[in-house]
């Protein structure tokens, strides 16, 4: 019985590393600039400046900040 607990736990440690891995190695071969992304970090920092503002004063505005945020970002052409 202290053998399949043991093989049990091998295994259950090897997928959790063979996850980590994976993970790991998705991240490092993102992109890391393209033709959008200084428009679209831009964008983003506005978008959060303006949200944190409105969570302060007026909430209600929240809903169409994010879609003037969204139609910014799909204006964005991050294929050049």
């Amino acid at each position: 019985m202290k053998t399949l607990y043991s093989v049990l736990a091998i295994l259950f440690a090897l997928t959790i590393i063979a996850m980590v891995t994976s993970i790991s190695s998705q991240q490092v071969f993102a992109p890391r600039e393209c033709p959008g992304c200084p428009e679209f970090k831009k964008l983003t920092h506005e978008f959060e400046k303006n949200v944190l503002d409105a969570a302060v004063g007026d909430p209600d505005i929240i809903p169409g900040l994010l879609e003037r945020y969204t139609s910014d970002v799909r204006a964005i052409d991050f294929t050049q």
